[in-house]
């Protein structure tokens, strides 16, 4: 019988870090996208919210991978 392989803490508490690192962004980019399409000068607001939104889905993306490696990835292998 195969021993079943523990999550590591330490690598799960930097995949949350990263998760809850996404959230502001997940907000701040639909804002400052909507205030930039009803003004002006749009240029100011749509570049940082654009940017912002694809920040929030790398750092997503980052934070489940992590997730994921601490919970089944071997010691071998980490």
């Amino acid at each position: 019988m195969s021993e079943q392989p523990s999550t590591d803490r330490d690598v799960l508490s930097k995949g949350i870090k990263k998760l809850m690192l996404s959230i502001p962004f997940f907000v701040l980019g639909p804002v400052l996208i909507y205030i930039g399409a009803g003004s002006d000068h749009p240029i100011i607001f749509l570049m940082p919210g654009i940017a912002f939104a694809i920040l929030a889905i790398v750092f997503m993306y980052n934070g489940i991978q992590i997730i994921l490696d601490s919970m089944f990835k071997t010691n071998k292998t980490r």
